[in-house]
């Protein structure tokens, strides 16, 4: 199966986003350990999302869908029970991360997997920081999937100064620290998204954060909310693009999540000169949200900086293809966890962006492109994805602004973070096909 991008005439039209799949996870997970029940509206229902559900079931917890919201019948912190098989967790790195910290601290024994690609990525970066705290947690010779966890006599809340801004490995901690003895101190080098932190607060957790900082007491449970998750700003990310490099277009994105540690891709778009009005302001519990605006624009160049990395990570494929339409070079400054996603997204990218024909170099620890302009059009080819969901969808927004077309390969890729994608890119006016 291949995903057809084809030249498109300018986007128009609103849509609304689906369920945030950061905010999902979390949501998922602290309501089956609050006590009491809890409904989620707009939760995602991407494969990744799926499967942490799906394992939350097979660990006891009781999850029905109802119209339109899921309730959640919550057993509290240590109220899980042991499964008969593996939890899988398919391609998603929050997932497993956030639930090997909460697996620390029950009364029984867990292993955790995942597909081939999650099981090439590093977990050492959790099962040092959980070791510290006491748990019993192993991975590979490789510190890599599966991850085998059996239970600790006592888990300690730890001082734990980050080496590496992550919000999975961050709220890994956090979540093994609900059953810790003691308080836990967390410190970052730069702020890494703090869907975690806003989750424990609205479910009473005694928790202070700022940009670098969290600080979690002693909790002995959580309160049952009913939860609306925003629309996911990365997956808006792809429809801001596409609208700034089309000609003639005009979108409005519905209620989309505006949380200041992911709205970094906003931001840096708008100093390049993008045409996005924000408005309509608004909270879904502790997250922000508002309504966007977006039309044709001509960019300038952008520089990313190794601050704003940490919360433009997941937007950097498709700031990428944004710079491809821009005039003049941009620069990316220590984006190396690139290379540690769901593929190598670094090499990835600059595959196709030769495909393209855009100059690009990577000089020591800067990426660079240069831009052709509001003009430019793409060369025909075919885009190799790596099984990466975002990969597929930069190529698919660069084809909208091709000679003819751009074909993506294993666009089921998709399915993983933004199963709508191609349904509303079609809503919107973009030129896709499936053949």
């Amino acid at each position: 199966m291949k995903l057809i991008s084809k030249s498109a005439e300018g986007l128009h039209g609103e849509i609304k986003i689906p369920g945030d799949k950061s905010i999902s996870h979390r949501a998922l997970i602290c309501a089956s350990i609050s006590d009491g029940t809890s409904k989620i509206s707009n939760l995602q229902e991407s494969e990744d999302v799926i499967n942490t559900l799906n394992s939350l079931k097979q660990l006891g917890i009781n999850i029905i869908k109802e119209n339109e919201f899921y309730k959640v019948e919550g057993k509290g912190f240590r109220g899980l029970e042991a499964s008969e098989n593996q939890l899988y967790f398919g391609n998603s790195g929050t997932g497993i991360r956030l639930m090997s910290g909460l697996l620390s601290i029950q009364n029984f024994s867990s292993s955790l997997i995942g597909d081939e690609s999650l099981s090439k990525r590093p977990m050492k970066r959790i099962i040092d920081p959980l070791s510290k705290m006491g748990a019993n947690i192993s991975g590979s010779k490789e510190d890599t999937l599966p991850l085998r966890i059996i239970p600790s006599k006592k888990i300690y809340g730890i001082n734990y100064r980050m080496p590496v801004a992550s919000a999975q490995v961050k709220s890994a901690i956090l979540f093994a620290s609900l059953g810790a003895q003691g308080d836990t101190k967390i410190i970052e080098k730069s702020m890494s998204r703090d869907h975690t932190e806003r989750m424990f607060e609205y479910y009473g957790a005694n928790i202070t954060y700022s940009e670098k900082e969290t600080y979690l007491k002693e909790t002995d449970k959580f309160t049952s909310q009913n939860i609306e998750i925003p629309g996911d700003f990365s997956s808006s990310a792809f429809f801001i693009v596409a609208a700034l490099i089309s000609k003639n277009s005009d979108i409005t994105l519905k209620e989309v999540g505006m949380n200041p540690s992911r709205i970094a891709l906003l931001d840096k778009l708008m100093e390049m000169g993008g045409d996005i009005q924000v408005f309509n302001h608004s909270l879904f519990g502790k997250e922000p949200i508002a309504d966007l605006n977006i039309k044709s624009s001509v960019l300038n160049p952008c520089e990313v900086t190794p601050d704003d990395v940490p919360n433009l990570i997941d937007e950097l494929p498709i700031l990428f293809i944004a710079s491809c339409f821009a005039e003049g070079i941009s620069s990316f400054i220590d984006i190396e966890e690139l290379k540690h996603k769901e593929s190598d997204r670094l090499k990835a990218m600059q595959d196709g962006l030769n495909k393209m024909r855009i100059k690009n170099f990577l000089d020591g620890n800067v990426f660079c492109i240069e831009g052709m302009g509001k003009d430019y059009k793409s060369p025909n080819f075919l885009a190799e994805t790596y099984y990466d969901h975002r990969i597929a969808m930069s190529f698919a927004i660069a084809g909208l602004n091709s000679n003819s077309s751009i074909e993506i390969a294993s666009p089921e890729s998709i399915n993983t973070s933004f199963p709508e994608f191609i349904e509303l890119g079609k809503k919107l006016g973009c030129n896709f096909e499936i053949s």
